[in-house]
């Protein structure tokens, strides 16, 4: 049975769809999905390997989806302040606090990672006030390079899954894996295309809408994301393309979910044409082997050898190229380098990054921040500065 939201929701084309789908429990998919009786798994870090809790089969043909777990709309922290110090971020306390208040009891399980220690930290919260019915950690190697390393997250992610699977008692099947597989990597082939729509002389699409576009992509079941995505790419096709803007940035960083910084710094007249963020193009860039004869080896192998998060001890020349790659694939004018207040693994690496990219020509601003929207009179003063120091 639908719900009367849902209905409405299907009257509206798949890009006004994907741009204004409703948050958390509010999303009318998947109020449908867990009236199924299908389960919701959470999950905090880009290092959780999302194909191998999709493919887990549910008892009586049910499924199990991955949503990744953010903070937008959190409006306080003030139980979350009294439980964890000062020091520990805003985007932690957001998430801690919207699971407080409720707003993550559709969740059947979470899945967090060692990848900070702020979140580590969460998870003791979650873990003793939350009370998911599944709660597991996906300890992640600080360094990536040595088969021993690859072979200790191979084993974690081995662990998650049949954590996971033990719970409703079943695990995947070769062609159940195959078919999570490859629909996840439909979904980065054709988030790559929203890239590429981005990256036009004309942009086809705003950064904030692409920033949209990005959540709903991470709050509804991947076969049906991709079905609506296929279809918005099109009406994305047709539009005539974006000529009155300022200058074309890159947004590199912290963890950024939320549209409105992107609203920020779009409403001085930037126009935000690409990312170097976890929940943007490193999300997406690289595919997993669907050739291969252990699909569970391909899919970790795939996450751990992705361009690396600076939470690991090395790759900070990988790093730095692989902005200057997306610099150029974009023809930016600029690119903003932001951490969230207490960040220090970004604050760190934006300060290492920025100064490199600077030597090869390419102007750079850094950017503190909160996670929540606000102080946004300050951003947008810096922004605007900014572009006028470029002499856009």
């Amino acid at each position: 049975m639908q719900t009367a939201s849902l209905k409405v929701a299907k009257q509206a084309s798949p890009l006004e769809e994907l741009l204004n789908l409703p948050l958390r429990s509010n999303n009318p998919y998947i109020q449908e999905w867990k009236a199924k009786g299908n389960k919701v798994i959470g999950y905090v870090c880009s290092y959780t390997p999302e194909e191998l809790i999709y493919a887990i089969p549910g008892v009586g043909g049910t499924r199990i989806m991955p949503v990744r777990i953010g903070g937008v709309g959190c409006t306080h922290t003030e139980e979350a302040d009294t439980l964890m110090y000062r020091y520990i971020c805003t985007f932690t306390r957001s998430t801690l606090q919207l699971a407080l208040d409720g707003e993550y009891n559709y969740l059947d399980g979470v899945v967090f990672n060692s990848c900070c220690e702020h979140m580590r930290r969460s998870y003791e919260f979650w873990r003793d006030l939350v009370r998911p019915k599944i709660i597991t950690m996906v300890s992640v190697p600080r360094t990536c390079h040595s088969e021993t390393e690859f072979r200790w997250y191979h084993e974690e992610c081995i662990n998650m899954m049949e954590e996971i699977g033990k719970v409703w008692g079943l695990n995947p099947l070769p062609d159940q894996l195959l078919n999570a597989v490859k629909t996840y990597n439909r979904y980065r082939q054709l988030m790559m295309e929203v890239y590429r729509l981005r990256a036009l002389k004309k942009p086809k699409l705003t950064g904030s809408e692409a920033f949209k576009i990005m959540q709903a992509g991470f709050n509804l079941p991947k076969d049906l994301f991709n079905e609506k995505l296929e279809m918005a790419l099109e009406e994305l096709k047709a539009r005539p393309g974006i000529t009155d803007y300022r200058a074309r940035v890159l947004l590199a960083g912290s963890y950024t979910d939320d549209p409105s910084l992107v609203d920020t710094i779009e409403s001085t007249g930037a126009l935000v044409v690409s990312d170097s963020l976890c929940t943007g193009r490193k999300f997406v860039d690289n595919l997993v082997d669907e050739s291969s004869s252990d699909l569970v080896e391909a899919v970790a192998r795939r996450y751990f050898s992705r361009i690396t998060c600076p939470r690991m001890m090395e790759d900070p020349e990988e790093r730095i190229n692989f902005v200057k790659k997306l610099a150029k694939e974009a023809e930016v004018d600029g690119i903003i380098f932001q951490h969230i207040t207490f960040c220090d693994i970004h604050n760190i690496e934006n300060i290492i990054e920025s100064e490199a990219i600077a030597r090869a020509g390419i102007p750079t601003l850094k950017l503190e921040r909160e996670y929540n929207a606000a102080d946004t009179g300050r951003l947008k003063t810096r922004v605007q500065a900014f572009l006028e120091k470029i002499g856009k």
